[in-house]
C-alpha cells in the first residue's frame, strides 16, 4: 500500500463525530453487519467524545455543533481583525476545545501572550462562545447535600477530612 497524499485535510472533532453518527445510521437502516471491532471502537469513539468535559457532551439537546457552524467560526474569527492570524491547527484546536476563558485558549495558540493582546484573546473567547455556545455550569441536587450553590459542602472523600 502506497500512501498518495499525506494529511489532505484536517478534520474536527464534530466532524469526526457527525462521520461515525451517519455511518451507525446507515448500517442500521441497511441491516449491514459490521466487524465487531468496528463497532466496539466507533462506539468508543462516540462515547469519548459525548463524556463530559468535551464540547460535544450535549451536542444530541443544544446542537451547538452544525456544519455551518465551522465556517461562520473561521469567518468571525477573521472578520476579527486580530493583529496575528490564526494557523489552521489553532482554528481546529479551538473548535475542539470550544475554550470557555482565556485559559483554556492558551492550550490552543500557540505563544498566545506574545502574539495577541489580552482585549483580542477575550475577543476571541467571545467569538467561540457566540458562535458555538456555552456550556451552563452543572446543577447538582441540594437535597441530598451535594454541592449547594453557596460552596458549601465541597469536601472531597478521601482519608484526610475523615470521609
Amino acid at each position: 500500500m502506497k500512501i498518495l497524499e499525506a494529511q489532505n485535510a484536517l478534520l474536527s472533532n464534530y466532524e469526526v463525530y457527525q462521520h461515525l453518527v451517519d455511518q451507525q445510521v446507515k448500517n442500521k437502516a441497511h441491516n449491514r453487519r459490521v466487524p465487531a471491532q468496528l463497532s466496539t471502537l466507533t462506539t468508543e469513539v462516540i462515547t469519548y467524545l459525548r463524556t463530559k468535559p468535551g464540547p460535544l457532551a450535549h451536542q444530541e439537546e443544544k446542537h451547538a455543533y452544525s456544519a455551518a457552524s465551522i465556517p461562520l467560526l473561521m469567518e468571525k474569527l477573521r472578520e476579527a481583525n486580530l493583529r496575528n492570524s490564526l494557523e489552521k491547527g489553532e482554528v481546529l484546536s479551538i473548535l475542539n476545545l470550544r475554550p470557555a476563558g482565556v485559559a483554556q485558549l492558551s492550550t490552543a495558540i500557540e505563544d498566545m501572550e506574545e502574539r495577541f493582546t489580552e482585549e483580542e484573546q477575550q475577543k476571541i473567547v467571545d467569538i467561540t462562545a457566540e458562535v458555538l455556545g456555552r456550556d451552563e455550569p452543572e446543577v447538582v441536587d441540594e437535597e441530598n447535600g451535594e454541592e449547594g450553590g453557596d460552596g458549601e459542602n465541597t469536601a472531597v472523600p478521601s482519608i484526610e477530612n475523615g470521609y
